[in-house]
């Protein structure tokens, strides 16, 4: 392939928040892929709980149109002014419907995205509170209620069981809910008859944070009928901070006419059948849903492919490096990933690794057997963070970026992108972020006081640099600039520093 780069595509992002893992790592596979993605100015964006500027993000949008070639959008931004506030605002229906009628007058192509709302099974008392209030003291009951409600209209469950769950919820914290939810719901469908009548050209509705029973479960149901019965082509799957990604890859691929050839392949093949946590199906059913929303397709031959995507699959024992700590030996699984992981790689195949086995972190023992084969700085990709679409869209839009553009620049992204994701996902969200954790837990505290950030920020990036020596294919590497977003440790940003034959690609 040429190194020349070809023509640069422009597209107008609109990201569902400003965190650097939705609009962040959107640019970022923009520059892995020979893209120039252009995000709102940072005065229209959110900030966290507050709304971003939706009038202005709608101007923003018919200024830019004429110059860009496609724009990828986030409802959730457009409509409620992000992902969390589609959470907590109290707009009605009448107030967020119209502000899709920008969409009408964008002439550059348009590919839409919306989440249906995430429905937490758990009590958030937490600064990094992301629901309204009442859920630090009753989100588990609320998850209890939802599943009974979508138990008993599937015939699971009787009338009894739902009396009992609503019991335990005040009345107008149920009402509350169901109300915010029936507006977002009202949001997808109107997207859908956007993109029957062809004013969205692709539309993706995930389901963010899911479960097989639920009103999300239910609602994604309902909007499948829909979707069936006009035909819109939309694709529904679980997902949510990676769609951004995904779709630039997509409208990339699209603009060069590549469609990318996927091979799937797992050492533990009946893994790929069971569900990973907070989705609603099994992986394997995801995966291809996500190759479709890239733009793929699945090919059942390595040698026809243009990636090899090897699975570290759902384990038998779900797990979640945010819940009960994992003690489970995982060294013979993550060996027969590597192994295989080295064998296509042996074959001349570019090869990205998605590690889906536990839920809000890589596991550790699979990137040191990565490491241990000289595996692990040879990927085309790689990653391993919060839920398993999260953690497939990623590693896919990383993973077929050289297909797009195979400059010095795209390739230097790529590279920079992949040593990130390894230290992000393969140490500080399974390792560091628990111990921060549980010391923060012996204080008595759920986040660390704003005064300390400055300092503990300096002591991490020191920390993930010390465990960045160790592995091969990290040395030369050096964190800086270290951050959270949200002042909570659950998402971290940071930059990394390198030596020049770091630099280079395998």
């Amino acid at each position: 392939m040429s190194t020349q780069a070809p023509q640069q595509i422009r597209i107008a992002v609109l990201p569902p928040d400003e965190r650097p893992n939705t609009a962040g790592y959107a640019a970022w596979i923009g520059a892995c892929s020979g893209a120039d993605v252009i995000l709102p100015p940072a005065a229209l964006m959110p900030r966290f709980r507050e709304p971003a500027d939706t009038a202005g993000l709608a101007a923003w949008l018919r200024e830019i149109d004429g110059e860009v070639d496609a724009h990828v959008i986030s409802l959730d931004l457009l409509v409620h002014g992000g992902l969390i506030p589609s959470r907590l605002t109290h707009d009605r229906i009448a107030d967020v419907i119209p502000r899709l009628d920008v969409l009408r007058d964008l002439r550059s192509p348009i590919s839409a995205y919306q989440v249906i709302t995430r429905l937490p099974h758990y009590d958030n008392a937490t600064r990094s509170r992301q629901e309204p209030e009442y859920w630090a003291t009753h989100g588990r009951h609320l998850f209890a209620l939802s599943q009974a409600w979508d138990r008993q209209a599937r015939g699971e469950a009787d009338l009894d069981d739902v009396r009992a769950a609503r019991a335990a919820v005040p009345a107008e914290y149920a009402g509350d809910l169901v109300r915010r939810r029936l507006r977002n719901h009202d949001v997808n469908l109107a997207a859908l008859g956007l993109a029957a009548d062809g004013t969205v050209r692709d539309l993706v509705i995930t389901s963010d944070d899911t479960a097989p029973r639920g009103l999300p479960a239910a609602e994604r149901l309902a909007l499948s009928a829909w979707n069936d019965r006009l035909d819109t082509g939309a694709l529904l799957y679980p997902g949510a901070d990676e769609v951004p990604s995904v779709l630039v890859s997509r409208v990339i691929g699209q603009a060069r006419g590549i469609m990318p050839r996927i091979f799937v392949t797992s050492p533990d093949a009946a893994g790929l059948s069971r569900i990973a946590p907070y989705e609603d199906r099994p992986v394997d059913r995801g995966i291809s849903q996500q190759i479709l929303a890239l733009g793929g397709v699945r090919v059942d031959v390595a040698s026809d492919a243009d990636l090899v995507l090897v699975i570290h699959a759902p384990a038998e024992e779900s797990g979640d490096f945010t819940g009960t700590p994992i003690d489970q030996d995982s060294r013979p699984a993550s060996a027969a990933v590597a192994a295989e992981t080295a064998a296509h790689l042996a074959a001349g195949r570019r090869v990205a690794v998605a590690d889906v086995r536990y839920a809000n972190g890589s596991d550790p023992a699979l990137v040191t057997a990565l490491d241990d084969v000289d595996a692990l700085g040879e990927l085309a990709a790689f990653g391993g963070w919060n839920t398993a679409g999260n953690t497939l869209g990623t590693t896919l839009a990383a993973g077929v970026s050289a297909l797009f553009d195979n400059s010095a620049a795209s390739s230097a992204a790529r590279r920079r992108y992949l040593l990130t994701k390894i230290i992000k996902d393969g140490h500080y969200l399974p390792v560091l972020r628990v111990r921060l954790l549980q010391e923060l837990a012996e204080r008595g505290l759920s986040d660390p006081p704003l005064e300390e950030i400055p300092a503990l920020a300096e002591r991490v990036a020191e920390e993930l640099t010390e465990w960045a020596s160790g592995i091969r294919a990290l040395r030369g590497i050096r964190v800086v600039k270290l951050r959270w977003p949200w002042s909570y440790l659950f998402t971290v940003d940071f930059e990394i520093e390198t030596t020049a034959d770091t630099e280079q690609m395998p």
